[in-house]
């Protein structure tokens, strides 16, 4: 018994080992061939700049899907987004990989760090409790430009929080306040003023549904959510979408349709 035991154990390591994503030795470029490029590879599809589709038309080859999803996680990381493996990107992945860890279990979330970026375009609940978390995507891939539209009063927008490309969480607008992202609405087939009693979060992303959510995004949105699901005892049905409580139906699309419900879900 202990022997098969041993051996179990022993299988089992080198099927953890050998499902282990890392980051390879910097250097790598376009026209480049061998096992460092696929390396390279099954990182972008571990943290979802590529498919395994993507990779099996060219393991191991550096050609220009491989380019441009290097292009993309260094405009998320905001490096120069020159398509070549250096040292920077090797460093951000790295570190990207290292940061894919599970969730806190159900029960111990505390508040993530936030950047305090306040907004004016908010106002008084009026006494109403949240009981509401509303997902969004701001329809864009540029962070910085999302942020200042939602802090400029002729916007008339604002969440209570927006997650960058990277993970980094900005809160714009205090709990306590009634931010404006939700417009016309209603919650399980029931009118109401959904941004009196929700906490609205906006996520980067162009919401075209070919661009996907980042890892650092999951990740940094499962601890949100799990600490304003505790904090306010939120339902779990009513962590919902904008086209979830959107009125009339079809008014709005986000978050965009490959975002991973799931995934989100599992965490908390």
């Amino acid at each position: 018994m202990q022997i098969r035991n041993a051996l179990s154990t022993a299988a089992t390591a080198r099927t953890a080992a050998a499902t282990t994503v890392t980051a390879p030795p910097a250097g790598l470029e376009l026209g480049n061939r061998g096992p460092q490029v696929k390396q390279l590879q099954d990182a972008l599809v571990k943290l979802g700049y590529m498919t395994k589709a993507q990779v099996a038309t060219g393991p191991g080859i550096f050609g220009e899907k491989t380019k441009a999803a290097v292009t993309k996680f260094q405009a998320d990381h905001k490096l120069p987004t020159t398509g070549y493996y250096g040292d920077l990107t090797h460093a951000a992945l790295k570190k990207a990989l290292g940061s894919d860890s599970k969730p806190p279990k159900p029960g111990t979330f505390t508040k993530p760090p936030v950047v305090n970026a306040p907004s004016p375009n908010s106002n008084s609940r009026g006494g109403a409790d949240i009981d509401t978390i509303v997902l969004h995507h701001t329809g864009s891939n540029n962070g910085a430009g999302d942020l200042a539209w939602m802090r400029n009063p002729q916007s008339q927008v604002s969440a209570h929080y927006m997650l960058d490309r990277d993970g980094k969480i900005y809160q714009l607008v205090g709990d306590e306040k009634r931010a404006w992202h939700a417009g016309k609405g209603e919650l399980h087939g029931v009118p109401t003023d959904v941004n009196g009693r929700s906490i609205g979060i906006e996520i980067v992303n162009d919401g075209s549904g070919k661009t996907p959510f980042t890892d650092a995004q999951y990740k940094s949105l499962t601890q949100l959510v799990g600490y304003l699901k505790q904090e306010y005892k939120v339902p779990a049905n009513n962590i919902l979408g904008h086209k979830d409580v959107a009125v009339p139906k079809g008014r709005k699309s986000d978050p965009a349709e490959n975002f991973d419900w799931n995934r989100l879900r599992a965490g908390l």
